[in-house]
């Protein structure tokens, strides 16, 4: 009599591909933005034994190394790859220092300064973010997906014109204004790159891609239509063939719901000042299937059982939607580690 042969159950997506699918999980995913790491000692230790961030970011070993501390310590649903917003910019020929944040030794601040920017094949001059994608990827269990990411052309735009970190970029903005021309070119230029840049995340195998825009709440509604919503549309309309979940996040663009709720993507990330409740009301007819977000990253420092509270009470009321949870942006350097755990399980807990 012939064997019979059980066919095999098809492998359910990961949580949180489940979440950004549009459909809700059994369970509610989490994943912390950028920045986690820092919280932990080993990476910590890491750090100061190499002595610069940029030996880490360089080092695919490393980079796996330090990608999947928060996965092994936390037990969060996901990984983000650790590399910096700068990453692709510098084979453009900026010049760019960590200390400790990314500083800019010759801010672009006339049209000469933008034309001399280059374009280049990220497959040969970041060949070692590639590798660390794929090494990753060997590393980490099926239910875990690899999320790639990249700042948004205006963030990327703001610093190399500010010349760093500022408080309400007004450089560039000015430069909107009184040579719009050289504006675009930089927006332009760093599209280019940034598509580049996430298709070779894609290839090497990220399931996910993120796009950080934390300076793009600086801008009014008729700024962001003019300056950042075209390139926006081209780099996530670049991904499209890649069918892997597109995410964009907005620090500080509550008012900006209206227009980033129009892109073309599977989910938008919001931040801490941003009511989730109104957001999924407003974005129940949009594009995006999903919400990421957004309890504030201070509301870690209150006592355990506040942590509990105000982490059960977005979980209550995003109850029902597909939801990703997450802080509205990322973890401060001083936030206790057992206060991201507790977060953490009380997500895993609520039923």
């Amino acid at each position: 009599m012939p064997e019979l042969v059980t066919p095999t159950d098809p492998v359910p997506l990961p949580p949180l591909l489940q979440a950004l699918s549009g459909s809700v999980p059994s369970s509610r995913p989490i994943w912390l933005m950028r920045q986690a790491g820092r919280i932990l000692e080993p990476y910590r230790q890491l750090k100061e034994k190499t002595g610069s961030i940029q030996k880490l970011f360089d080092d695919p070993g490393l980079v796996t190394q330090i990608t999947l501390m928060p996965v092994d310590m936390l037990e969060v649903d996901a990984a983000i790859l650790f590399a910096d917003i700068f990453t692709p910019v510098m084979p453009m020929g900026c010049d760019i220092v960590f200390d400790p944040g990314p500083t800019i030794q010759s801010p672009l601040r006339t049209k000469r300064d933008i034309e001399r920017l280059h374009g280049y094949d990220p497959n040969h001059e970041l060949a070692h973010v590639a590798a660390a994608v794929g090494e990753i990827g060997r590393a980490l269990p099926p239910s875990v997906p690899l999320i790639g990411f990249a700042g948004a052309p205006f963030t990327l735009a703001t610093y190399l014109v500010e010349g760093g970190s500022a408080k309400e970029y007004t450089q560039f903005r000015r430069m909107l204004h009184h040579d719009v021309d050289s504006a675009h070119l930089l927006m332009s230029k760093l599209t280019d790159i940034t598509i580049a840049y996430l298709q070779m995340q894609v290839e090497a195998g990220v399931q996910v891609i993120q796009l950080f825009d934390t300076c793009v709440g600086a801008l009014s509604t008729p700024e962001f239509r003019q300056l950042c919503r075209p390139y926006l549309d081209r780099i996530f309309a670049a991904l499209e063939p890649s069918k892997i979940p597109r995410i964009y996040f907005g620090l500080g663009a509550t008012h900006l719901l209206p227009e980033t709720s129009a892109l073309t993507i599977e989910a938008l990330s919001v931040d801490w000042r941003t009511d989730i409740v109104n957001a999924f009301e407003m974005l129940q007819e949009k594009t995006p299937h999903a919400l990421q977000g957004n309890l504030n990253p201070c509301a870690l420092f209150g006592s355990p059982d506040h942590v509990e509270t105000v982490a059960t009470e977005l979980l209550k009321a995003t109850a029902g939607r597909p939801h990703v949870f997450n802080l509205g942006h990322g973890v401060h350097p001083e936030t206790p580690y057992d206060q991201v755990k507790r977060l953490i399980d009380t997500v895993h807990a609520f039923t």
